[in-house]
C-alpha cells in the first residue's frame, strides 16, 4: 500500500485514467436509461396536454428571465471588482462566459415569445448552456495562467446546480436530467483534460495535500460527481412525482370547466370542493327565490323554422338571459325546452334574494325588447317572455338514482313561481309574482314600483291571493 501523501507513478496513472474514462461510460448510459425514460412520460388526454404546454410557456418565460437577472447581476459584480488576473491574460473568462449565456438566454427567449421553441430546441439550449459554463470553468485556468488542474477547485462548480435547479421551474423531469447529464459528462471531460495535460503526477490520495495543491483526488472529484448525480435525481424524482399532481389539478380544473356547461358555475364549484361525497338525499333548507321564464308565442315560431333557426333562437334567448341571472347573484337550475328555471339564494344563501330576483326580471324583459325590435326588424319571428317568481322556504338538493344525480330545488315556492308564469296568459302580464314576495324584495332594498292586483284565484292553488303585476304583455 503506498504511504499517505505518495503521488502516483506513471502506469498508476494511466490506470486512474481509464478507470475514469469508464466511470464516465457508466454514468452516460445508465443517466441515458433514466433520461429516456423520462422522456416518454405518460399518456395525457390532448387537453390537458394542452393547458401543460401553456403552463410550459409560462414557465421557459421565468426561467429566461430569471437567467438574464442573474447574468446582469454578475455583470454588474465583476465590473465592480478588482480583477485578479494579469491584464494581457489570453481570455477573461467571466465576461465571455456572460456573453455566450446572454446570446443563449435571448434566443431562447425571442423563440419562446413566438411560439417557436420545440421541445428539442429546449433541449438543446439546456446542453448548451451547461456546456457554456463547463467552458468557462475550464477556461478560468488560462485566465490566471495556472495550470489546469487549478479549475477543479474553483468554486464556480456550485453554479453547476443552479443551472439544473432552474430546469426545475418547467415541471418537467426530462430536463432536468438532461442538465445534470450534461454536467456529469462536462466534469468529467474537464477531469479527463486536467489529467493528460498536467505535468509530473497530477494524482494524489493525500487529502490534506489535494487542498493545499493543484494535485487531483479521486474522492473528492468522486464526491462531486456523486453530488450532481444525486441533486439530479432527487429534483427528478420530486418532479415527476409534482407533476402527477399538476396533471391532477389541471383535470380537476377542466372537469370543473365542463361541469361549468351543465351546471351554473355555484354548483360546479359546489360539486367539486365539498369535502362530503355527493350522494342522493343530500338538501338544505333555505329561504329563496324561485324564477321560472317561458317563452310566450315558441310554438308558433317552431312551426315556421327550420331546426336550425329554432336551435339558434333558443341559443339567442338562452344567451340573453343567463348572464343577467348571474349577474345578478342568480343560479340557472335547468333549462326546460324554451322554459328556463332559476334561483337566488338557493345555492349560496343570500340575504336579498327577492330584491335580485325581481331586478334581474326587469333587467331580462328590457333586454327581450331590445333583442325582439332586432328580430321583428330583420323579418325573424320574436317571441316575447313570461316570468313567475315567488320567494319562501325553498330544499336545495341532489335527486336521482345510481349514476345519474341531479342538484335542483323543490316545494311549494317552486311550484308556486311555475303556476304564477302561466297565471301571465290570464292576467294579460309579463311578470307576475305575490304581494309577499314583492314586499320582501321592497324590504330588501327592491325600488322598482309595480301593480297591485284584487286578490283572486290562481290555477292549481287553493283560496286566493294577492298578486303584483311585473310588466303588462305588449299585446294588452
Amino acid at each position: 500500500m503506498k504511504e499517505e501523501g505518495q503521488t502516483l507513478t506513471a502506469p498508476h496513472r494511466q490506470k486512474s485514467e481509464r478507470i475514469a474514462a469508464s466511470m464516465a461510460r457508466k454514468i452516460a448510459a445508465g443517466l441515458a436509461a433514466k433520461l429516456a425514460a423520462l422522456g416518454q412520460g405518460m399518456q395525457l388526454p390532448p387537453r390537458v396536454r394542452r393547458e401543460l404546454e401553456r403552463e410550459q410557456y409560462l414557465s421557459e418565460l421565468l426561467v429566461t428571465s430569471l437567467q438574464l437577472l442573474v447574468l446582469l447581476l454578475f455583470a454588474v459584480l465583476y465590473l465592480g471588482t478588482p480583477p485578479g488576473f494579469s491584464p494581457d491574460a489570453p481570455v477573461r473568462a467571466v465576461p465571455l462566459g456572460i456573453s455566450l449565456f446572454a446570446v443563449l438566454a435571448l434566443v431562447r427567449l425571442y423563440l419562446a415569445m413566438t411560439r417557436q421553441l420545440a421541445n428539442w430546441m429546449v433541449g438543446l439550449s439546456v446542453v448548451a448552456e451547461m456546456a457554456v459554463l463547463i467552458f468557462v470553468i475550464w477556461a478560468y485556468h488560462l485566465q490566471y495562467e495556472q495550470p489546469a488542474q487549478m479549475y477543479l477547485k474553483t468554486t464556480e462548480f456550485a453554479y453547476i446546480f443552479g443551472l439544473i435547479a432552474l430546469r426545475a421551474l418547467r415541471f418537467e423531469p426530462l430536463w432536468v436530467a438532461l442538465s445534470g447529464l450534461t454536467a456529469t459528462l462536462g466534469w468529467l471531460l474537464l477531469l479527463h483534460y486536467a489529467l493528460t495535460h498536467a505535468s509530473g503526477n497530477p494524482v494524489t490520495w493525500d487529502y490534506v495535500t489535494a487542498l493545499r495543491s493543484t494535485q487531483i483526488h479521486y474522492g473528492a472529484e468522486f464526491d462531486k460527481l456523486l453530488s450532481i448525480l444525486i441533486v439530479s435525481a432527487t429534483l427528478a424524482l420530486a418532479l415527476a412525482r409534482a407533476r402527477g399532481f399538476v396533471v391532477k389539478a389541471v383535470k380537476g380544473q377542466l372537469a370543473v370547466a365542463d361541469l361549468s356547461l351543465f351546471f351554473d358555475d355555484s354548483v360546479a364549484h359546489r360539486i367539486t370542493d365539498s369535502e362530503a361525497s355527493v350522494m342522493v338525499g343530500h338538501a338544505e333548507l333555505r329561504e329563496a327565490s324561485v324564477v321560472f321564464l317561458d317563452m310566450r308565442g315558441f310554438t308558433q315560431a317552431s312551426a315556421m323554422l327550420q331546426p336550425s333557426a329554432l336551435i339558434q333562437l333558443l341559443g339567442e334567448y338562452q344567451s340573453l338571459v343567463v348572464p343577467i341571472v348571474k349577474a345578478h347573484g342568480g343560479s340557472i337550475d335547468k333549462f326546460m325546452g324554451d322554459g328556463i328555471l332559476a334561483s337566488f339564494g338557493a345555492v349560496t344563501a343570500d340575504d336579498c334574494h327577492a330584491a335580485n330576483a325581481l331586478r334581474a326580471i326587469d333587467a331580462i324583459l328590457e333586454a327581450v325588447d331590445q333583442w325582439r325590435v332586432r328580430r321583428q326588424s330583420s323579418g325573424q319571428p320574436a317571441p316575447d317572455v313570461g316570468a313567475g317568481m315567488a320567494s319562501g322556504p325553498v330544499l336545495f338538493g341532489i335527486l336521482g338514482h345510481g349514476s345519474r344525480l341531479e342538484y335542483t330545488v323543490i316545494g311549494d315556492t317552486v311550484n308556486l313561481a311555475a303556476k304564477l308564469e302561466k297565471q301571465n296568459k290570464i292576467q294579460g302580464t309579463r311578470g307576475l309574482t305575490t304581494r309577499a314576495s314583492y314586499q320582501r324584495a321592497r324590504v330588501q332594498g327592491y325600488l322598482g314600483e309595480k301593480h297591485v292586483l284584487p286578490q283572486q284565484s290562481v290555477g292549481g292553488v287553493s283560496g286566493t291571493m294577492q298578486l303584483v303585476a311585473l310588466a303588462l304583455s305588449s299585446d294588452a
